[in-house]
């Protein structure tokens, strides 16, 4: 391989920042009036007079922000009007986000004093730890009579089954809309619902669910009965990340999607055999590493060190070394930076666990995968739906299975590779490197060829800038570079 190609794999082009797009997600764009209107103005000033926050920060994903700066003049201009006092309150954007635009940047906050959040749009709603958080969503119009009248062939197959209707982040002001509508009877829309499909028991829940449902979790993670595998689940939405975070973790019969822009209904089957073939294939490779390397993507997220500390102490008992990578949003030129890293494990939020790293030069796979790569209790055992909240891996999770190191086979065969490979736990495996280290002390340097798939950090012919300090003598003021770094003005 030419020296050419070994640096592009590492480094990008002098003209790719100035052709980048965006990152924004797959869906219908957004107009202001759907995502700022006269409620969100109430709700948003009422909140902040009420509990007196005086530093205020607006997180919009990439998508909304050609819309943040009227939304913030009007939501001052809202708080003058309502309080003169309320004209000192600084309000601050956040045009980017450290992980993800679903999380909470509670880290961007902190280097302004904020004192509060104001989060737009897409959202996973993990249960943050430093900060309190409003969250406004989109109001995406929906026609009901073209929901009902696709919803209409399904009217046979819903006969005598549960059915539960999931509503995206775009039409939870439907569910507001029934709320306030079922003081008076059943909604109408749950009525037309119920009318169209005829089925044995009708739910409407929304998605992701509000904060006080956090704790429990959504559709099948509640601490109710778990529900009936043989049930209906339609959501109104996109096909987005939260439609395949919820699709996996809620068991069903059947998937529908209604996307509310183009008014079609379509069958989508989560866990098709080809995604099951992946994903098995990465935990594959997880048993196989040498090294892992564990994301922090979350640092907001409660319960994010106690899984880290338990992927650590797994993979401990295992012999395989971890290495602690927090570097904001991944992409592949940052990850392949570390060539001795075997694979990667992401612990984020449950709309960023499922990452598909076909694009990585090694795999990526999440925690629930990783859990069960590492813990003997989870061989053999076909999970009865995928996890992708890490909180519920944690002993007072509802997918928690202790970790008995005891029943790990000395060794055992790679499905990948097709090679023996050892499960041997750390203590053995120090007295094995140390024998091996003695056994080997006479040879010849370069006797042996290494067997690690990448360099470790001593190995390395750069491993950064030498301070030196004190031992230079001062540069001279000289005239400075001008223009932007991928080409100067006088290159």
């Amino acid at each position: 391989m030419s020296s050419t190609t070994t640096a592009s794999a590492f480094s990008s082009s002098e003209t790719e920042a100035l052709e980048r797009q965006a990152e924004v997600e797959s869906e219908a764009p957004v107009n202001f009036a759907q995502i700022w209107n006269e409620t969100h103005r109430k709700v948003g000033s009422g909140w902040i007079r009420q509990n007196g926050y005086k530093r205020i920060c607006l997180q919009f994903p990439d998508d909304y922000l050609p819309h943040s700066n009227a939304i913030c003049e009007d939501l001052k201009a809202a708080l003058a009007q309502a309080d003169a006092s309320l004209v000192d309150v600084k309000v601050f954007i956040l045009a980017d986000t450290t992980y993800g635009s679903c999380c909470v940047d509670e880290i961007a906050a902190a280097h302004v004093e904020a004192d509060s959040v104001i989060h737009f749009g897409n959202a996973c709603r993990s249960k943050g730890t430093r900060l309190p958080v409003l969250y406004l969503y989109p109001v995406l119009p929906l026609k009901v009579s073209a929901l009902l009248e696709q919803l209409m062939p399904l009217q046979t197959a819903c006969a005598e089954r549960e059915v539960c209707v999931y509503l995206d982040i775009g039409y939870q002001h439907l569910n507001e809309q029934q709320a306030a509508e079922e003081e008076l009877g059943e909604s109408k829309l749950q009525t037309r619902l119920k009318e169209t499909l005829q089925p044995k028991e009708l739910y409407i829940e929304m998605y992701p669910p509000p904060a006080e449902d956090q704790s429990a979790g959504s559709g099948a993670e509640k601490n109710e009965p778990k529900p009936d595998t043989e049930r209906i689940c339609i959501f109104v939405g996109a096909d987005n990340q939260r439609f395949a975070n919820l699709s996996l973790t809620a068991p069903a019969a059947q998937w529908h999607i209604f996307d509310g822009a183009t008014n079609v209904l379509s069958a989508k089957n989560p866990l098709t055999a080809q995604y099951i073939r992946r994903r098995y294939y990465y935990i594959e490779k997880c048993k196989d590493a040498q090294t892992l390397g564990l994301i922090v993507a979350t640092l907001t997220a409660d319960g994010y060190l106690d899984i880290v500390a338990r992927l650590q102490s797994m993979a401990k008992s295992r012999g395989i070394k971890t290495q602690l990578i927090s570097v904001g949003r991944i992409n592949p030129a940052k990850l392949a930076n570390f060539l001795e890293i075997d694979c990667f494990v992401l612990i984020g939020c449950p709309f960023n666990n499922m990452y598909n790293s076909k694009e990585y030069y090694k795999p990526i796979v999440s925690v629930f995968e990783a859990e069960m790569a590492l813990n003997p209790a989870w061989h053999m055992k076909y999970p009865e739906a995928y996890v992708t909240d890490f909180k519920q891996l944690l002993p007072e999770g509802r997918s928690f299975l202790a970790y008995d190191g005891d029943t790990m086979p000395a060794q055992d065969v790679s499905l990948v590779s097709g090679r023996m490979r050892g499960n041997a736990p750390n203590d053995i495996v120090e007295a094995a490197t140390d024998a091996a280290s003695t056994a080997l002390a006479t040879q010849a340097k370069m006797a042996l060829m290494t067997t690690d798939t990448g360099l470790s950090f001593e190995d390395r012919t750069w491993q950064g800038l030498v301070p030196a300090l004190g031992q230079t003598e001062p540069a001279k003021l000289q005239q400075g570079l001008s223009g932007i770094p991928i080409k100067y003005s006088h290159d």
